[in-house]
Parts: structure tokens; C-alpha cells; sequence
């Protein structure tokens, strides 16, 4: 599998506008929100430079099991592949878990299970040249 960059990570947080607001006063982040991401029944926001910040959006969804299991801290590691189908037949035949799928708004990717990938949720993803979500 052919991966170009990291694309993003994801932060799971309490308080997305508490840590939003921290990331901002110490290291000049500006986060344009993302709003509701239904699948992981989350809230998000993220940063020019691939720094997301979500937050539960019920406190007995996805996201906020998680949160009570591991806390604070990396939740998702986004990684841009230049063949998407070919990326997720490798982790397949590696008996890694699809957890999540998501095709549309000028993007394709696969989410694998955290306990087949050390911990954290891998997503790899594909789109043309720049991610169509970030503006700058």
C-alpha cells in the first residue's frame, strides 16, 4: 500500500470548545467546525494543519464509551493512500477490521477497529489533491 502523508489526527475530548480554545491560546490553531459526524456520534472540529477535536454528542454513543474507556487523547490517525481499494483488500488480508466507511463530498475511506492497530482507529483515505473539508 502506497500512503502519500499523514492526513489528520483526531484528538476525543470533554469539551471540544475548552480544548479548541487551548490548542488556539498556545499553539495559534484556528478550527473551523465540521459539526455533527453521525456514524461516530460525534461532534468536530479541526485545524488547517489536520488537527481534529471531537467531542460525544449523546453521553451513551460511540464516542463517549470511548472517552469513558480511555479518556482524553488520540482517538483516529488519517493517513492519505493513493489507491483506497487496494489499501483496504491489504488490510483485509491482513485481518484487519473495517469498522466505518464514508464516500462523498470528494472523498473515499475505510476506518479500522483500534484493538487490530495498536490502540489507535487507522483511517486511510483518498481524494484528488486537497482535502475538499479544509479551506486553508
Amino acid at each position: 500500500m502506497k500512503v502519500e502523508r499523514i492526513d489528520h489526527v483526531a484528538i476525543r475530548v470533554k469539551n471540544m470548545k475548552e480544548a479548541c480554545k487551548f490548542f488556539s491560546d498556545v499553539f495559534g490553531m484556528q478550527f473551523t467546525e465540521l459539526g455533527e459526524i453521525k456514524d461516530v456520534d460525534a461532534r468536530s472540529s479541526i485545524d488547517s494543519l489536520g488537527v481534529e477535536v471531537i467531542e460525544p454528542l449523546t453521553p451513551d454513543g460511540v464516542t463517549a464509551k470511548a472517552l469513558e474507556r480511555a479518556g482524553e487523547g488520540l482517538s483516529l490517525l488519517s493517513l492519505k493512500v493513493t489507491n483506497l481499494d487496494e489499501a483496504a483488500d491489504e488490510m483485509k488480508s491482513r485481518g484487519i477490521r473495517q469498522v466505518g466507511k464514508m464516500d462523498g463530498g470528494g472523498l473515499r475511506a475505510t476506518i479500522y477497529h483500534p484493538k487490530d492497530t495498536y490502540g489507535v482507529m487507522i483511517e486511510l483515505i483518498e481524494y484528488k489533491d486537497k482535502h475538499p473539508i479544509v479551506t486553508a
